[in-house]
This record gives structure tokens, sequence and C-alpha cells, in this order.
């Protein structure tokens, strides 16, 4: 009698501190920006680049641990071609990213998250490796110029007062073809793939 008096007890707090604790999921808006390692999923011969990540971030204030975040980015993307595959391509998109994100400790001074979720990219620029030319221009390669695929990833909140310095990692995944290949003996084509590592700084949404 003493173990179920004690277990309810318990539930009751939960239920009480639960509430109170979902509350302090606050938004956010603010920059991030980082590097990114990205490929062309589906050629071979193609090595990862290097390039760079950056733009905004919009976490709308929720009433639980699950929230919605919406970036809005420009990302670098592509690969680098070797001495017997195809060349390599360097890409920029204007992406946005709709994300579904859950907070693992909502309202502690540290807090980490997960995400996922569908983007959506609009090519801004294509440049084919050891050429000023662009890419459509080239012959044996065409580009598409909408990207869709999705995103995943996680990182931490840390509270800088009314301030937030956030940070994380995250891989996007391609599910459209942005780019064929039809270059002497090679027939392929290819989708992106990006693993980013980004950093940046953010203003509160929402009061406690």
């Amino acid at each position: 009698m003493l173990k179920c008096r004690s277990v309810l007890r318990l539930i009751i707090g939960a239920s009480l501190v639960l509430p109170t604790t979902a509350i302090h999921a606050q938004g956010q808006v603010g920059a991030i920006v980082g590097a990114t390692f990205s490929t062309l999923r589906g050629v071979d011969d193609l090595d990862s680049r290097t390039g760079l990540l950056g733009g905004l971030q919009l976490v709308l204030p929720s009433s639980g641990p699950l929230g919605l975040e919406v970036d809005a980015l420009v990302v670098s993307k592509g690969a680098k071609g070797t001495n017997t595959g195809p060349d390599g391509l360097k890409l920029h998109y204007v992406e946005v990213p709709v994300l579904l994100r859950l907070s693992l400790a909502p309202g502690l001074p540290v807090s980490p998250h997960v995400y996922a979720g569908p983007y959506l990219g609009y090519q801004i620029s294509c440049s084919v490796q050891g050429t000023s030319a662009d890419c459509d221009d080239v012959p044996g390669i065409s580009t598409k110029s909408v990207d869709i695929g999705g995103t995943a990833g996680g990182g931490v909140n840390v509270a800088l007062g009314g301030m937030i310095l956030t940070g994380g990692v995250r891989y996007s995944f391609g599910v459209s073809k942005v780019a064929d290949f039809d270059v002497g003996s090679v027939n392929e084509s290819a989708k992106n793939g990006v693993f980013a590592v980004y950093a940046g700084l953010a203003f509160r949404l929402g009061s406690r």
C-alpha cells in the first residue's frame, strides 16, 4: 500500500512539473555560419569539397519540447574531380530547411536538441573545376536549378543572458538529381550530400 502511494505521489509530482517545464521552451532568431564538406552522390571518382554555410535561423516558440525551426541559408555544395574522373563542380544554393525540432532539456542554461525535416534549395551559381565558365556552358555537363532533400542533425544551446550561443552538426541528403555527366565513358547523374558544422548567436523570442 505504501509503495502504491509513493508511485501515486511521483505521478502527481511529474504531472505538475512537466507542464511547468514545457512553458520554458522559448524561440530564438539569429545567424549561423559554418563549414560544409560536400560530395556528389552517384558519381565515381569525385572527392569531397570544403565550402561555407551561412544565414538566418528561426526557432518558433512552442508550448512543449517539440518546435519548428526554419532556416534561410546560402550553402556551398559540389565535389572535386580527379584526373581519372569527371570534372568537379562548385555549386552554391539558397536553401530553406523546415525542421521539426526536439529540445531535450528546455529551460536549462545548456540545452541540447535534435531535428529533422525537408529542405528546398535553388541554385544561384555553378562552375566547373579548372574553368570560369558556367556549368551549362561546358559540353557533357548539365545541372538542375532546384535541389530537394532532407536534413537531420543536432546541437546545443548555451544561454548567455538575453542571448543564446548555438552550435551543431547536420547532414543534408538530396533526393532529386542536381547534375548529369556525359563525359567520355562517364554517363552518370548526381545528388547532393553535405555534412556541415556550424555555430551562431541568437536572441530569445518569448518570455519565461
